[in-house]
This record gives structure tokens, C-alpha cells and sequence, in this order.
């Protein structure tokens, strides 16, 4: 090998490590950068030369700069990250329901029942007293507006989800277009040999980003970019809907009150799958995920079926007390005064937003089963048993059991969608320190490596200057 040769070696060597320095400056400044995986230089040995009949190495190349990237747990980690956002909307939505079912006070909707029913038993004991006539009205009047809270709450959560369809999907589509143009970018630079890791890292935060908005799916291509989809598992067969692919993207459109959510794919195909009036509404089916599903699915399932109950607990309220009240249907209701009972509630005004007392003076309560009895208390008795009858649910069950009932359910949701968002939390703070350990950036590891490749440095330095003193002391010999 000549000194030439030699001098060459240790030129290349000194470009090399010096890459291999820069890579780890990489790492060491993104250490604190979301979604940044670590770098580091695969060195090989440049091919070898023939001197003197002999195979002689040239020194070594830099093989490539690679990626620590493990693509499964990145997988699993857009998985946990989807369904820790849905699971984590969802709790707060309940957890924004859950005080209008709060008894603990002892002033909800289900102490203002016991109350109304409670005000009859004490008007059968003294029927012709206006005290006790005035507390029918008062503790009727109480219910109502425990009715109307509880309605009016539930519909205006339910409106706060629909409000915030509209900004969720600008933000999605803002995202679809950021992975698009990085896809773009990507490809263009691999096709020139460049290296486009960091923009990978990118698209994949994007992407993870993404999936906690809205339930996607992606795969992987040769070319560097990922391609991004939903599946249509409500159409027969099921459908996917690229909302990215390679460089152009889809979108999520929203429109309308209640926002109407469709998905268009890159190729302006449009899809009603997140429609919610379909038999199967999409964002229910297990392809489920992510914030935008969970704000659907509570404004359409889950907040309708309590207020369903709510209404239904309201209408039967109404239709039962009228029934007794009212003369006719009942023989038996009068005032005290001999006049034939009417409507305690307003018949026309059924549901829990709009029930009301129509009783417009106490002296119009039917305490009495007789026209001619003023003291007589059996129609304040018989209304007063109400609150034990089996009424609800096909006659099985009383008003307060009913509700009751209810206020289980939505406690035993808001617990339950507590507890997994904890164990989701776990999970996913599981799979970020696997990632941390596989893919992060360790700075103990890095400055190990940056004094190694120091070192390297220096030596191929010296590789140079010894042969150029070797070089001067061949020239000198020849002068």
C-alpha cells in the first residue's frame, strides 16, 4: 500500500467519523423531541485493493444511516393511543353528566319524587288544610325543575359534543394534508438517496396524532410513505376509505344540526359510514377509536338513552297523577270545595324539558273521592300510594326504584370509564417506555458514542500526520 494510499485512509476515515459525530449531535438535540427516534451510523469496510498480490483494505464507508424503529410497537402504540382518547372523552362526557344524577345532596330529581309524594301523604292527613295544599304545589313545582335541569343539561352536554365536531374535523383534515405533503417529501428524497428519517418520525408523530382524533388504520409502503384509511364495516362487503395515500389526501366533513360526519377519499369517493342515522352507524362498529368517535357516539347513543329515560320517567309521571287527579278519567277527584278534579300537570307538556304544573291556585288539588265530604282524604291517599306503585317499565317497578336505577347506571358508567382510562394510561405508559428503550435517545449511550468516534477521529488525524512525516522523510532522503 502506498502513502498515498494510506493518506487516503485516513482522509476518509476523518469524514466518516465526523458524519458519525453529527448523527449523535442528532440524537443528543432531539433527547426531549416528541415521536424522535434514535439515529446511529452503520460502518463497513470499504472494498478492498490489490497491492503487491495482495487484498488490502481501503479504509471504511458509511453503510447508511439508519433508523431505531420498531414498526409492530409503533403500531400498538397508535392502537393504545386511539383507544386511550376514546376511552378518555368518554369519561369526561359522563363525568360532566354525572351531577345531575347526584343524590348525595338530597336535592336532585329522585329527593324532589320522594318529596312530591311525600307533600300528598301529608294533605291526607289534614285535606282541607291550605298549608298542606300549598306544599302539593310547592314540592310538585320543585319536580318539575329538578325535570327541566336534568333535561336541559343532558341536552346542552349533548349540544357542547355537536359544537365540537366541526373544530375536530378541520383539525383531523389539517393533519390528513400534513401527512400527505411529508409522504411527498419522503419518497422524493429516498429516490435521491437522501435520508428522510426525521421527516419519517413526522409522519409517523402525525399519524399517532392522528389516530387519537379519529379511528384510522395505516400500512406501510416500499417506497417510504404510509398510506391512511378507515373501514366501512356497516357497508356489505366493507369498504375502505384512503384518506391518505402517498401524497394526496381525503378528508372528514362535517355539516349540518346535529353535525353529519362523512369521509371522502383521495379519489373524491364519499362515504355516509359515520352518518349517524344509518341502521349501523360506523363510529360503533369495532373499527371504533379516537376522539371523534367517542364525541359521536356519546351525543348519539349515550346521552339520548339516559335522557330517553329521564322523558320516560316524566310522561308516566304526568299520565299517572293526571289520571287520579282529573275527573274524568276518575270518578273520584274532587276539591274540597265539591269540584270535579282536572290535570295536575299539563297533558300537552310530556317530556322531562317541558313538564309543568297546570294547576293554577292550591284550592283546584282533588284531595277528596266525594263531592259532598270536603274532609273526605281518599284521592290525597291514592295519589300519595303512587309513589309505591309498579309503574314504570310495563308496571314493574315504582317511580323511585325507576330512578334509582338510573342513577346506578350512570354512576356504574362514570366508574367504570374511570377505571379504564387508568388502565389505559398504564398500558400505554407501558408501551412509550418500551418504545423509550428501543427507539429513544439515550444520553449516556450517545456520549459514549461521541467520545468513541472523538477517538476515531483523532486516530485517522494522526494516520495522516505520521504519514506525511513519513512522506518528508522519503522526500529528504532523496534530497
Amino acid at each position: 500500500m502506498s502513502l498515498a494510499a494510506a493518506m487516503e485512509i485516513g482522509k476518509q476515515g476523518m469524514q466518516v467519523y465526523q458524519v458519525a459525530t453529527e448523527v449523535v449531535s442528532e440524537n443528543i438535540a432531539n433527547v426531549n423531541t416528541p415521536g424522535y427516534s434514535q439515529q446511529r451510523v452503520l460502518l463497513e469496510s470499504a472494498p478492498p485493493t490489490t497491492a503487491n498480490g495482495f487484498p488490502l483494505g481501503t479504509g471504511v464507508k458509511i453503510a447508511s444511516v439508519e433508523r431505531v424503529y420498531d414498526s409492530l410497537l409503533q403500531q400498538q402504540l397508535v392502537n393504545a393511543g386511539t383507544t386511550s382518547s376514546y376511552d378518555s372523552t368518554r369519561s369526561q362526557v359522563l363525568q360532566q353528566v354525572e351531577p345531575v344524577f347526584n343524590e348525595i345532596a338530597q336535592s336532585g330529581l329522585g329527593a324532589a319524587i320522594d318529596g312530591f309524594f311525600g307533600a300528598w301523604q301529608d294533605l291526607s292527613v289534614n285535606p282541607t288544610g291550605a298549608a298542606e295544599q300549598q306544599g302539593v304545589i310547592s314540592k310538585a313545582k320543585i319536580m318539575t325543575d329538578q325535570f327541566n335541569y336534568a333535561a336541559n343539561t343532558l341536552t346542552n352536554t349533548q349540544t357542547m359534543q355537536d359544537q365540537g365536531v366541526a373544530p375536530l374535523t378541520s383539525q383531523i383534515n389539517q393533519q390528513l394534508q400534513n401527512i400527505a405533503s411529508l409522504n411527498s417529501q419522503i419518497k422524493t428524497t429516498q429516490q435521491v438517496s437522501g435520508n428522510a428519517n426525521e421527516m419519517k418520525d413526522q409522519r409517523d408523530y402525525l399519524i399517532s396524532q392522528l389516530a387519537q382524533n379519529m379511528g384510522v388504520k395505516y400500512t406501510e409502503n416500499s417506497d417510504g410513505t404510509t398510506d391512511v384509511y378507515v373501514t366501512d364495516n356497516s357497508a356489505s362487503p366493507s369498504k375502505d376509505y384512503y384518506l391518505v395515500k402517498g401524497g394526496q389526501s381525503g378528508t372528514v366533513n362535517s355539516s349540518g344540526t346535529p353535525a353529519v360526519v362523512t369521509v371522502t377519499d383521495y379519489l373524491g369517493a364519499t362515504s355516509n359510514a359515520l352518518d349517524p342515522t344509518k341502521a349501523t352507524p360506523f363510529y360503533s362498529t369495532s373499527t371504533s377509536g379516537g376522539k371523534l368517535w367517542s364525541i359521536l357516539t356519546m351525543r348519539d347513543v349515550t346521552i339520548p338513552g339516559y335522557l330517553n329515560q329521564v322523558n320516560s320517567l316524566a310522561n308516566t309521571m304526568v299520565s299517572a297523577v293526571n289520571n287520579l287527579h282529573s275527573n274524568p278519567p276518575n270518578s273520584n277527584a274532587y276539591t274540597t270545595a265539591g269540584v270535579p278534579g282536572g290535570n295536575f300537570f299539563d297533558p300537552t307538556k310530556t317530556t322531562a324539558a317541558t313538564i309543568s304544573v297546570a294547576l293554577t291556585s292550591a284550592s283546584q288539588i282533588a284531595s277528596s273521592g266525594s263531592a259532598t265530604t270536603p274532609g273526605d282524604n281518599t284521592n290525597a291517599l291514592a295519589l300519595a300510594d303512587l309513589q309505591n306503585a309498579n309503574t314504570m317499565s310495563g308496571n314493574t317497578t315504582t317511580f323511585s326504584l325507576y330512578y334509582s336505577s338510573l342513577v346506578s347506571q350512570v354512576g356504574l358508567d362514570v366508574q367504570t370509564a374511570k377505571s379504564v382510562v387508568s388502565q389505559d394510561g398504564a398500558f400505554t405508559k407501558q408501551l412509550q417506555t418500551l418504545r423509550d428503550s428501543t427507539s429513544g435517545v439515550s444520553l449516556d449511550q450517545e456520549l459514549t458514542n461521541l467520545m468513541q468516534y472523538q477517538r476515531s477521529y483523532q486516530a485517522s488525524a494522526k494516520l495522516i500526520t505520521t504519514t506525511t512525516d513519513m512522506m518528508d522523510t522519503a522526500i529528504n532522503m532523496i534530497k
